[in-house]
């Protein structure tokens, strides 16, 4: 055996872990019995033990490693990383919760009913989350517990976007079609169907809490209402207040009416006073609102260095505080109760966390420590139903 190769060997079992005191005797022992007497015993037999007990030894201790006994770590100790969630969780007092992202559903609801990555164009759950209405292809899709379809209808277009009203009793939705998007309504059992508005932007509708009135954006960029009762339609300019309008939210108690703009935010309280207004800085860019208990406004803000979530209150919008992060906001629903939020937030390029924010305090860190669901996605608007 050559100098260089014996160094070599006994470098590279050096490097094993070290066996027990037991293991050595007995894998010496052997050794030195196959070898015989002690006297014929020549320098390069007692060699060859050694690298034997080695071999033993080093064999040992990868059996252990394999064996799950024996637990090898090079450099620092690092605790294993928590599994991010890929099933939608139901939270807590609720009775169900939606997300549609990069035109894949994820749905969860205490009754049985789960969808995981489901491919639609929109999604909306009903009160009480007992169903789910779907747009498929240019269907529109309910779904209940047990992979039931109660009922399929038609719609000889994409459903961009869909709204159920609190009741229960009617869904209006936005239909692409050449030229003009429409604006209709189908009754909670699939039947009938009728257009109310032909010309409207591709934003989700928003039902007033007595469900006699639905809001929409026109196609010039305008708030609008049409009246169910009345079969008449209003439409407010507040335009002024920062732009073209790019959501509608009703408060789910009061009939007051949230008009996001591209820089700004409006409130529509009475058909007969002039809406409440309140402009943001050039370089925000809010997309949604959410109404929270006590008829203070959520409004969900981007920026070019972060995101916020601006609290509003009072009929002149007064700013309460805001919590602030440096992800992007993706989409924004407040819970049944107005008590919280669920957030859609960019966690990195390609990935999105969904998850709640209950504490809404001035000045707080907006992050989701543990979210409800994370997704691949490059989807830079989330869907989100909460009920």
């Amino acid at each position: 055996m050559s100098t260089e190769l014996e160094r070599q060997l006994r470098a590279g079992f050096g490097r094993l872990p070290k066996p027990t005191r037991e293991a050595t005797n007995q894998a010496r022992s052997a050794a030195l019995a196959a070898l015989g007497s002690t006297h014929r015993r020549s320098r390069g037999g007692l060699l060859l033990v050694a690298f034997a007990v080695a071999f033993v030894v080093g064999a040992g201790a990868a059996a252990l490693a394999a064996t799950g006994n024996l637990h090898v770590r090079i450099g620092a100790v690092t605790p294993p990383a928590r599994p991010f969630p890929t099933r939608l969780s139901v939270p807590a007092g609720s009775h169900g919760v939606a997300v549609v992202a990069g035109g894949k559903l994820w749905l969860a609801t205490r009754h049985g009913l789960r969808i995981e990555g489901m491919p639609v164009s929109a999604a909306e759950l009903s009160p009480r989350a007992l169903y789910a209405v779907v747009g498929i292809g240019s269907s529109l899709v309910a779904l209940a517990p047990g992979n039931r379809r109660p009922w399929v209808h038609q719609t000889d277009g994409r459903v961009i976007s869909v709204a159920w009203s609190p009741d229960g009793l009617k869904i209006a939705y936005v239909v692409a079609r050449p030229g003009d998007d429409e604006l209709r309504l189908i009754e909670g059992d699939g039947s009938p169907d009728r257009l109310l508005i032909r010309g409207v932007r591709p934003v989700r509708p928003s039902w007033r809490a007595d469900s006699l009135a639905v809001a929409y954006v026109d196609e010039r960029g305008r708030a609008a209402v049409f009246d169910l009762s009345a079969g008449l339609r209003r439409t407010f300019d507040t335009r002024r207040c920062g732009g073209v309008t790019r959501a509608v939210a009703y408060d789910r108690r009061e009939p007051a009416l949230a008009v996001v703009s591209a820089h700004g935010i409006a409130v529509v309280r009475r058909w007969s006073r002039p809406a409440t207004c309140a402009m943001l800085d050039v370089s925000a860019s809010p997309f949604a609102a959410a109404w929270l208990q006590g008829g203070r406004v959520l409004l969900a803000v981007n920026r070019a260095l972060g995101s916020s979530l601006e609290r509003l209150s009072g009929t002149s919008l007064d700013e309460e505080g805001a919590a602030s992060g440096r992800q992007a906001l993706r989409g924004l629903a407040a819970a049944p109760a107005g008590s919280s939020v669920a957030i859609a937030v960019r966690r990195s390029a390609g990935v999105v966390d969904i998850g709640i924010v209950s504490s809404l305090d001035p000045r707080a860190r907006l992050q989701l420590n543990r979210p409800l669901l994370r997704i691949r996605t490059a989807a830079k608007a989330v869907s989100i139903t909460w009920r």
